[in-house]
């Protein structure tokens, strides 16, 4: 299991952070999968299975995303550690996660406004739900500046804001309203992982 520490818990969210050796281990099994071609290069709005109709504006998220796919080691620690995790604070239920997208936010600008991660109207069109969301970053605080990671706390006006360190992470309801401020410099590279259910054909 990777060692973690969590640093605040709220119904909203969890933030935590890894043990820097977990954190390097982690960072180099993704380099390992990206350079033996285990991804696919994604359009923003699109998921890992079509990356060809965006439903997502510009104007609305600017960043560079590439799905990373297959069967990995750190797959299932991240899934051992979300599920321990979120059945200490949060309790949301989840099966699985079929998403893994490594993120990077490099151009100026680089941004992606507000937003939740699924959306009751969704039910009508997928088949599958997400119903709680990680983010786990990847980039040292001083190779950056903007990109911070804001989250609503329970309220409009709750708005709390993180400028994420190498090896911290943050877990959330995927319907709990977060953004990301634009970028001004440097690169911010984060995996970002989904976990859900499946929706009955009747939804």
């Amino acid at each position: 299991m990777l060692s973690y520490t969590i640093i605040e818990s709220t119904p909203s969210f969890v933030y935590g952070r890894f043990d820097l050796a977990d954190t390097s281990s982690l960072s180099e099994s993704i380099e390992e999968a990206i350079d033996e071609d285990g991804y696919h290069q994604g359009e923003i709005g699109s998921d890992c299975e079509d990356s060809d109709e965006p439903d997502i504006e510009l104007e609305t998220r600017q960043a560079t995303i590439n799905w990373l796919q297959g069967d990995f080691d750190f797959k299932d620690e991240i899934t051992d550690l979300v599920r321990e995790i979120n059945d200490l604070c949060l309790d949301v239920h989840f099966d699985y996660a079929p998403d893994w997208q490594y993120t990077v936010y490099i151009d100026p600008n680089d941004h992606y406004d507000w937003h939740q991660d699924f959306y009751e109207e969704d039910e009508k069109d997928e088949d599958f739900k997400r119903t709680l969301s990680a983010s786990f970053c990847l980039s040292s605080d001083d190779c950056y500046e903007g990109a911070e990671f804001f989250i609503k706390d329970q309220s409009e006006t709750n708005v709390r804001v993180f400028k994420m360190r190498y090896g911290d992470f943050i877990l959330f309801p995927s319907d709990v309203e977060h953004r990301v401020n634009a970028l001004r410099s440097g690169e911010r590279i984060s995996l970002v992982v989904w976990f859900g259910v499946d929706l009955d054909d009747n939804n």
